[in-house]
Order: structure tokens, then sequence, then C-alpha cells
């Protein structure tokens, strides 16, 4: 084949490649190959150098990259996240959104750099997704008792660590069997979501709301000592009290225990401080329920 072929097939290739392409004699770009990619100007970009577009954090990751490639001889693979507020000069260029690229590096026999990007921002979209329909109970739209665990952990820990506070409620929706036996499953779903509305309506910003069990919720209240989580365990249980759902059956009016616990030892952990809630819990339910129950200090 002749060496005009070869750079006929050579430019063929480069005319269909979806992804992007940047050819780098050491760190300058010496050919910039569009692919998909709106923002990438090959006029604007030939001749400059990684230095003038990118910001000195990405620089030295993709310097890494390409020290590696060199060294190893291979093709080397990183997933990065382009983001316009950060790259200046590619959002002059055209780069508008938030983009993720799957990247690689290899070196030619000549010792130019071959950077490819492959667009993964739909996968990335998708994976989030998922994830987080993973943590979401699908009926009320709080977080689940998979996501709980973590983040009692975490506030737990830092209460602890830094001598601070951390307390949680317990809830549980009182005599929920008799609601779906007498109203039907749909009231009860309904009685649920109500609720879980209802708490997130009196919630502060970093107060996390999840659903522990069928009829039990809870809510981690970072930074709040005993005494403050049990006038918010308080609020709480008075809120669904007043609540008033209109049902074919007849408007339904329901009630809610709380079981109110605390980080107060050096020795507590998410277990531990999820064990006594659920120990004051079961003493609200069997004073009377509709009550709050918390530590005796």
């Amino acid at each position: 084949m002749t060496t005009d072929a070869h750079e006929a097939r050579y430019t063929a290739l480069l005319q269909v490649c979806q992804d992007p392409l940047l050819i780098l004699d050491g760190e300058r770009i010496v050919e910039a190959i569009p692919g998909g990619a709106g923002w990438v100007q090959p006029d604007q970009m030939r001749g400059k150098t990684l230095a003038e577009l990118f910001p000195e954090d990405f620089l030295l990751e993709l310097q890494a990259l390409i020290e590696r490639a060199c060294r190893e001889q291979s093709v080397i693979q990183h997933e990065y996240q382009l983001r316009p507020e950060h790259l200046p000069h590619l959002r002059a260029l055209g780069l508008h959104e938030a983009l993720w690229y799957r990247g690689s590096w290899m070196v030619t026999e000549s010792g130019e750099v071959i950077w490819s990007g492959r667009d993964i921002t739909a996968q990335k979209k998708l994976e989030r997704k998922l994830s987080h329909q993973a943590q979401r109970d699908p009926l009320t739209g709080a977080y689940n008792r998979r996501a709980l665990v973590p983040v009692l952990e975490v506030s737990v820990a830092q209460a602890l660590r830094y001598d601070g506070a951390s307390s949680m409620l317990l809830i549980d929706i009182d005599h929920f069997s008799d609601i779906n036996e007498q109203h039907g499953w749909d009231a009860g779903d309904q009685v649920l979501q109500h609720t879980v509305a209802e708490l997130h309506r009196l919630k502060r910003t970093s107060d996390f709301v999840a659903r522990y069990s069928d009829d039990q919720l809870v809510m981690v209240l970072p930074e709040t000592n005993h005494e403050q989580a049990m006038l918010a365990g308080e609020r709480m249980r008075s809120a669904v009290e007043a609540l008033e759902l209109p049902y074919p059956t007849g408007n339904l009016n329901w009630t809610v225990s709380v079981g109110v616990s605390s980080a107060l030892n050096l020795e507590d952990d998410a277990v531990s401080v999820l064990k006594r809630a659920h120990e004051h819990l079961l003493i609200a339910q069997h004073s009377g329920a509709n009550r709050v129950e918390g530590e005796a200090l």
C-alpha cells in the first residue's frame, strides 16, 4: 500500500471516529480531532500546551498518566470529568456542561502521546440514577434502611470525636395494621406518604429521614443534644396528630410514638444508639402510644 493510501485511510478513520483525540508532542498539542465533542476546536488548540488549557490540579493528574503511559509502553485508561466552571479555557471553546470521559493514553514509536476520550456522561447519569433508586424507598421517597446505617454511623462518630452531639428519632405509626385492615392497604400507603411529607416539612436541612421498616421511620439529627431531640420528637408527634386525610371510607387520623436516643458515651456507635431508640419506642407504645420517650438522664 502506498504512502498516499495509508494517509487516506488514516484521514478516513479520524473522520468516522466519534471520540475526541489530542496528539501531543510532550505536553504541546500538535493535532486535535473533535470527534463528537463540540468543545474541541482544532484551530484554537493546536500549538497550545496542556498548562494553557487545564488548571494545576488536573494538569498534575494528566502528567502522571502520560508519564505512566511512557514508562509502561501500554494503553493507560482513566475516568475523569470536565466541568466548565473549573475549565474557563475549555468553556470559552464550547464546553457548556459537565461531561464524563473514559480517557486512553498511549505513546507512538515516534514518542508522541495519543489521548482519546470516550464520552460516558450518559452512563454516569444512569449509574447515579440507579444508585439513587437503590437508596430510596419507592413508596415514600424517603431514604431506605440501607442508606440510613452509614449516615447514622458518621453522625455518631463525629459527635464523639469532636465532643459534639448527635441524636435520632425512631418513629412508629400507631396501630398501623388496624388502618390497613379497616381501610385497605392503599390507605396505609397514603398514611405513610403523608407522615414522611410532614417529617420533611419539619426537618432541618442537615436532618436525614429514612423508612426503617413497614411502619417505622427514622430521623437522624446531627449536632442535636438529647433535650433538643426530645423537643423535636414532640414537634413531630404533635404535627402528625393534627393531620387528617380525606378517604372514601372516612377521614383518616393517626398518631405516632417516638423513641429518642443520643450519642452519650464514648463506647456508643450506630448500633447501640439505634438499640436504645428501639427500647424507648417500646416504652412509648406500652405507655399508651402517641408519646415521646427518651434517655433517663
